[in-house]
């Protein structure tokens, strides 16, 4: 009875936590884009995906597109979103707890990971969702293939077999979501019974080789694919020419993004508290080999996790010919240092004998701070900004009136001048969407495609045109001016003049 309320709690709690985002009305930059084209260009957004080395992600999201005629219904793919992540917190809470973790930490780390900014994004972001399901599959993957582990003769071929390709579905949905299958690993080896270090390899071994066999196998068919010429590869499918550049970059921006774990980075001035998050968080997982850690093997172990691991866990951006530091590609290594840190408190509640009503009461309210920052940066920094940008881009279509050549122009923002936001970070956290010329027409083609749910009036049409500065001195029917997103939110002058005022 307590299992089906734990999993029922934990599958409820993405969507209490997100839901002011998931209702919200708005479009985050490819939304408005994809809308368009599942309808325009059907097959497009696979063979899109496809030259990412990603051809579930995009039969999948084309199928869920399909159906979405407005932005205010792509709440339903945020929900959607939302309950897969569910999903994944209980497959991490079930795994966990199979493994000698105690209820209430498994739980706790279960619904740490639901609410991680990497989760926050794929549930803020509409057409992200697949990347949810992606972790789904992984971590039935990595499920099937460690149970598959603990059988013989058959079962086990069968076992491990479907775990390769829950692994292979996860890498062709996006890659560095089959990486997140490392989290249960360290979860696992963490508490594994002590055998011997030879043992603790092989299976180490095991498991990683193959998650690293699924990854080859779906980059070898995408690359048949584009050798049949049936899609373009993009250049990030290519490995990185500069491996030491890209250490440095790994060491600058992924690693301690990831050791933060909900302290969110900002782009424009990366306050001083994430910098000490971050030293807390070091900190505490160092407990856990202090106190943890009693003998040789089991040090062995935690180091491999905090040395070693964590190059698996980011491999796919690392071999990859590009630099995203987007918290989206950061599950998997954000889940590592989850466990460290969660062991190093385990550590502390086994050596000191704290009693079980305390450690509850510290899990809860550890759950209740990260929760309640998960609502507030979806909400404030995704929701009602790239909300703002929506209206003002319908405002400007409403008051277009058309003939046979209307012509309309949108002075676009720029990031960070005029954002509405205080925080910033990557094309995510109170990131712009009407900065790019493409994006802008994309919203305000949806826009006028909801005014107009059956085309244009016969003999009607309009150009048009965006840029950064007022328009040039041509006649234009509507001028929307985007820039006055500084004016809303966070940055609106009234607000900074109560603050200043305090």
């Amino acid at each position: 009875m307590r299992a089906w309320l734990v999993a029922g709690l934990l599958l409820i709690l993405p969507v209490l936590v997100y839901w002011s985002a998931v209702s919200h009305e708005y479009g985050f930059r490819d939304d408005y884009a994809h809308l368009r084209e599942v309808r325009e260009r059907p097959g497009w957004l696979t063979t899109l995906t496809t030259s990412n080395g990603r051809p579930v992600y995009g039969v999948v999201l084309e199928a869920s597109l399909e159906n979405v005629d407005e932005v205010a219904e792509l709440s339903r793919l945020r929900m959607l979103s939302a309950v897969l992540i569910g999903v994944v917190g209980v497959l991490v809470w079930r795994q966990l707890r199979r493994s000698g973790w105690s209820e209430g930490q498994a739980a706790a780390v279960g619904a740490a990971v639901i609410v991680l900014p990497g989760s926050q994004v794929v549930v803020g972001w509409a057409i992200a969702w697949p990347i949810a399901l992606g972790l789904v599959a992984a971590l039935g993957g990595f499920a099937l293939v460690e149970g598959g582990f603990r059988r013989r003769g058959g079962v086990r071929a069968v076992c491990v077999a479907a775990g390769l390709v829950l692994y292979l579905v996860a890498a062709l949905t996006y890659q560095t979501s089959a990486l997140f299958a490392v989290m249960p690993l360290a979860a696992v080896l963490l508490t594994r019974e002590v055998t011997s270090t030879r043992s603790d390899a092989s299976w180490v071994a095991a498991h990683i080789g193959l998650l690293f066999v699924s990854l080859v196998l779906g980059y070898l068919a995408t690359s048949f694919i584009f050798a049949n010429g049936s899609g373009p590869e993009v250049a990030r499918m290519n490995i990185e020419p500069h491996p030491f550049i890209k250490l440095l970059w790994f060491a600058r921006n992924p690693l301690p993004n990831s050791v933060a774990l909900f302290a969110l980075r900002d782009a424009i001035a990366t306050p001083l508290r994430f910098w000490i998050v971050v030293a807390s968080v070091v900190a505490i997982m160092l407990l856990g080999l202090s106190f943890g850690a009693v003998d040789r093997q089991q040090r062995l172990r935690w180091l491999f996790i905090a040395l070693l691991l964590p190059f698996v866990a980011h491999s796919v951006s690392l071999a990859a010919s590009s630099q995203a530091i987007g918290y989206r590609t950061l599950l998997p290594l954000s889940g590592v240092f989850l466990v460290l840190a969660a062991f190093g408190f385990r550590a502390v509640v086994a050596r000191f004998g704290v009693p079980r009503r305390a450690e509850a009461g510290v899990l809860v309210a550890f759950v209740g701070v990260c929760a309640f920052l998960a609502h507030r940066n979806t909400s404030t920094l995704i929701a009602e900004p790239q909300g703002r940008e929506w209206q003002l881009v319908k405002a400007a279509a409403s008051r277009l009136q058309l003939t046979d050549d209307a012509r309309v122009y949108l002075i676009r923002p720029t990031s960070p001048d005029h954002r509405s936001t205080e925080r910033l970070y990557a094309d995510e956290f109170g990131s712009l969407t009407a900065d790019a010329d493409w994006a802008a027409k994309e919203m305000f083609k949806a826009a006028m495609r909801e005014r107009y749910p059956s085309g244009l009036p016969p003999g009607t049409e309009y150009v048009l045109t965006t840029g950064f500065g007022p328009p040039p001195p041509v006649g234009y029917d509507v001028v929307g001016d985007l820039r006055e997103l500084k004016n809303l939110g966070e940055r609106a002058p009234a607000r900074q003049a109560t603050a200043s005022q305090r």
